[in-house]
């Protein structure tokens, strides 16, 4: 998990670079994961037959969908990170203490 924080918060340099015009403040990851929620689940629409498939092949939407979950796990990442949210301690103590 240390491993994947610290690519997308290298790739969220990188970005911030290429557009320093986007203010990453306390609201801009919880917002981005609402808008990346917003296409991912226009994705799952189209995918599961439900959303106009705008001339896209299945395999296309299926990538679409892929890339739009990934782009959502990606700034969760961020947002927890950025909150001080050990995310790895958090999915023990919620999720995974079922487990024992």
């Amino acid at each position: 998990m240390k491993e994947l924080i610290q690519k997308v918060k290298t790739i969220m340099g990188m970005y911030a670079k290429e557009f320093p015009e986007v203010r990453v403040d306390r609201d801009y990851y919880p917002l981005k994961i609402t808008e990346e929620w917003g296409e991912c689940m226009q994705a799952y629409l189209m995918y599961s037959d439900r959303g106009r498939q705008k001339g896209k092949s299945k395999e296309e939407i299926r990538e679409m969908l892929e890339e739009e979950i990934a782009d959502v796990f990606g700034f969760l990442l961020l947002f927890a990170e950025h909150e001080g949210v050990d995310i790895e301690k958090a999915m023990e103590k919620k999720w995974f203490k079922r487990l024992s």
